[in-house]
C-alpha cells in the first residue's frame, strides 16, 4: 500500500471560462506528479470547516502545504500592509487547523512557500508582509528567469537533512514576497539566502517530522534529484504511518 499524502487544495473564487464560470477546487499538477513519482498517493484536500482538520488528517500519513496566495496578517496581529497581496482567510484558517491535527497525530509535514509561512503562523511565528519591509534586501526573490532554473543561492547548516542532500549551498528558484520574520517554536533555522532571509526549517530530532522550504522543489524536481529527493523524505516519513 503507497502511503497517502494530503495536499492542501487552493479555490479558485470566481468562475473562469475554462470551468463555465464554476468555482474550481485544485492544486498544480507538478505537486501531484512529484509525490506520484516517488511512490507515493496524493489526495487532495479542499479547504473545509476547521472542525474537519482532524479527521481529514486522519485520512493521510504525511501532509504537503502548497505555494499559493499571501497569508492574512491578522493571524499574526497585523493589519494589511498597502505592499500585500490577495489572501484568503478560509484557506488560511483551514490549514492552520490541518497544521495543528497534524502535529498532534504526529503526521510528517512538508511545507513549501506559502506552505512554510503558513507552518511558522500557525504555530506562532510572524511574518514580512513585503520585501519592502527589509532594510536591505540583496537577492531577487521574485526571479524573472525561467521558475524551472534556480536563481539564488542559499546556505545550508551543516547536519540538517538538507545538507545531507544538498550539502553546504543550494541553488534554488525564488517566486514569493512575504518572508518568514519571528521564527515560531520548534521550528529551527537550516538555510538563509545570502541576504539573511530563512530559506528552510526543519524539527530536528523532534516529531512530528518537519521540513519547510521557501522555493519551489514541485517546479525543479524533474532537472534536479536534490529536489525530488525532498519529496522522497516525506514519503519515507510517511510509510512509518501505515
Amino acid at each position: 500500500m503507497k502511503p497517502v499524502i494530503g495536499i492542501s487544495g487552493n479555490r479558485l473564487v470566481k468562475g473562469v471560462d475554462t470551468f463555465y464560470g464554476h468555482r474550481v477546487t485544485y492544486t498544480q499538477q507538478r505537486y501531484v506528479d512529484a509525490i506520484q513519482k516517488v511512490g507515493g498517493l496524493p489526495l487532495v484536500i479542499p479547504i473545509d470547516d476547521p472542525a474537519s482538520a482532524e479527521q481529514a488528517i486522519s485520512l493521510v500519513d504525511g501532509l504537503l502545504l502548497t505555494g499559493g496566495q499571501d497569508i492574512s496578517p491578522h493571524f499574526y496581529s497585523q493589519e494589511p500592509s498597502p505592499e500585500i497581496g490577495v489572501y484568503s482567510p478560509p484557506r488560511d484558517e483551514f490549514e492552520v487547523s490541518l497544521i495543528r491535527a497534524a502535529m498532534l497525530q504526529d503526521k510528517p509535514i512538508f511545507a513549501i512557500c506559502r506552505g512554510m509561512q503558513i507552518l511558522n503562523v500557525a504555530l506562532g511565528g510572524t511574518l514580512y508582509q513585503d520585501i519592502s519591509e527589509v532594510e536591505t534586501p540583496l537577492v531577487q526573490h521574485l526571479q524573472r528567469v525561467d521558475e524551472q532554473l534556480g536563481s539564488h543561492t542559499i546556505d545550508i547548516q551543516p547536519n540538517s537533512q538538507l545538507a545531507r542532500i544538498s550539502g553546504a549551498k543550494k541553488l534554488v528558484n525564488s517566486l514569493h514576497h512575504q518572508f518568514l520574520r519571528e521564527l515560531a517554536e520548534p521550528l529551527q533555522v537550516t538555510a538563509r539566502s545570502q541576504d539573511g532571509m530563512i530559506e528552510a526549517v526543519e524539527t530536528p530530532n523532534m516529531a512530528p517530522w518537519i521540513l519547510g522550504v521557501q522555493w519551489h522543489p514541485e517546479l525543479m524536481y524533474g532537472q534536479d534529484p536534490e529536489s525530488e529527493a525532498l519529496f522522497n523524505l516525506l514519503v519515507e516519513e510517511a510509510k512509518k504511518h501505515k
